[in-house]
């Protein structure tokens, strides 16, 4: 009996921990945005100009691509969330005399709570280092004179509200 529900324990653990793993697919290290030869430089300082930038982007960012930093926050989450777990459910087990089964049952579903949390930690965390690599390799890139992407002005004007006017009334 108690062979038979640790063995059904390990295998809620391992399929909750291969789902984690699915959920988290590292992005190609690299910038996610276009910058462009200025006019009068030749291609080849471009590249110089291109591959110091990627290097000064990644150190800016640990030298950690997008992907690792999301694996290891959905797994933080993943792990956080069943040790909570076990510890909500061995006191509720404690309670009811069962503390043993409360801590199994807590921790599943504790995995499962901090899996669907890691998940969204994960794309949060992915993002804002993607987009802090993006910032700084553009700052990098303006400043070795390469053409960047620049925001677009806004109208100088608010749009006008359209005016309320309502549909006829349908006569059958």
């Amino acid at each position: 009996m108690r062979r038979r529900w640790r063995l059904g324990v390990s295998t809620i653990v391992l399929g909750g921990l291969l789902a984690l793993g699915a959920c988290a697919t590292p992005a190609p290290p690299g910038p996610s945005v276009m910058a462009l030869p200025a006019r009068g430089k030749t291609f080849e300082q471009f590249q110089q100009d291109d591959a110091y930038c990627q290097q000064y982007a990644a150190a800016s960012v640990g030298y950690r691509s997008p992907g690792q930093n999301a694996n290891e926050s959905a797994a933080g989450s993943a792990a956080l969330g069943t040790a909570l777990g076990a510890a909500a459910g061995a006191l509720l087990g404690a309670a009811s005399g069962h503390p043993a089964t409360g801590a199994a049952i807590g921790a599943g579903g504790g995995l499962l709570l901090g899996s669907a949390a890691g998940a969204g930690a994960a794309h949060r965390s992915a993002r804002d280092t993607q987009r802090l690599y993006d910032m700084r390799y553009l700052q990098c890139m303006a400043g070795h004179g390469e053409s960047v992407p620049t925001t677009a002005e806004g109208a100088p004007y608010p749009y006008p509200q359209a005016y309320g006017y309502a549909y006829p009334p349908v006569y059958a």
